[in-house]
């Protein structure tokens, strides 16, 4: 290097007391070794991390544990898998320790007001996520991360993935809301629509036999539709119509999901039940039932 050349120095990130314990430690495992030596080592022992990895997990932010593990697989301070073990434990305990205590970002951004309306589906209960995370003007998913609201319960990856489409659990949700600062009212909206999307299909109400007698009468319905459709199709429905047609699509749908996820040996036991009409074949009906109910398949 040419007498005054400008010295290039890593770039110290944000630090605490914790993580400086954990720097202090990852010092003293390297010792004397080369960050390649370090990495070679490491990667002996089935720990393989990239040299740069290693000499970054110095002057970054908080390391991976997979870091961790190098640092302490690769160092000549263990003579044996026991001692090496036992050094493994001693860092990524302070990891932990370092983890818990990092500083929570303050929240620099607004606060949604958007609550969602009667969501019913995935994809809307999506749409009203994005929407939510653009009135928040979109803060770094990192940074949802490291809110008091999200830590421990939501990593960025799983709020980049729920913005994308992934299907949410509930508590994720309510993470997600205490994230973005939502008030109450969002945030209940979208426990709301969470259960309406889980809503398990609802068995029928009288008997089993319903689910077949059900069946004989979308058949009617069907033959009349099919005799008017002509007429019908030239006819617009009014809104309310169109409801009662849309809800009992619906729990039809309910009903066929129902019977879809009948194990043989609940048909079985559906079949000793005492039903109306001697000598009726129940299973048989069921099976018949979801086949009309989905032609072609």
């Amino acid at each position: 290097m040419h007498r005054g050349q400008p010295v290039s120095r890593p770039v110290r990130l944000g630090t605490w007391a914790e993580l400086d314990a954990l720097r202090a430690w990852m010092r003293e495992a390297k010792g004397e070794l080369t960050f390649p030596r370090l990495a070679f080592w490491a990667g002996q022992f089935g720990r393989p991390v990239a040299e740069q990895t290693l000499r970054r997990a110095l002057h970054g932010g908080l390391p991976t544990k997979r870091t961790v593990s190098a640092y302490a697989w690769g160092s000549r301070k263990a003579t044996d898998n026991q001692a090496r073990r036992a050094l493994e434990e001693t860092g990524l305990r302070l990891r932990k320790t370092a983890q818990q205590a990092a500083p929570v970002p303050a929240k620099t951004w607004p606060a949604p007001v958007y609550v969602p309306g009667r969501v019913s589906t995935w994809l809307g209960l999506t749409k009203a996520l994005n929407r939510l995370h653009l009135e928040a003007e979109k803060p770094a998913v990192r940074a949802l991360a490291a809110t008091a609201g999200a830590a421990g319960r939501l990593s960025k990856s799983a709020i980049s993935n729920i913005l994308m489409g992934q299907r949410p659990k509930a508590e994720q949700l309510a993470a997600l809301a205490a994230a973005w600062g939502a008030s109450r009212a969002t945030a209940d909206a979208l426990l709301a629509a969470h259960r309406r999307i889980v809503a398990e299909p609802r068995p029928p109400a009288v008997y089993p036999c319903a689910v077949a007698e059900e069946y004989e009468k979308r058949c009617e319905q069907d033959e009349k539709r099919r005799r008017f459709r002509g007429i019908l199709e030239e006819v617009e429905l009014d809104p309310y119509d169109e409801q009662l047609r849309d809800e009992e699509e619906a729990e039809h749908r309910r009903m066929v999901a129902w019977v879809d996820g009948l194990s043989a040996d609940e048909l079985v036991a559906l079949q000793r039940q005492p039903v109306a009409g001697a000598g009726r074949d129940l299973r048989a009906e069921l099976t018949a039932y979801v086949a009309r109910a989905r032609p072609g398949e």
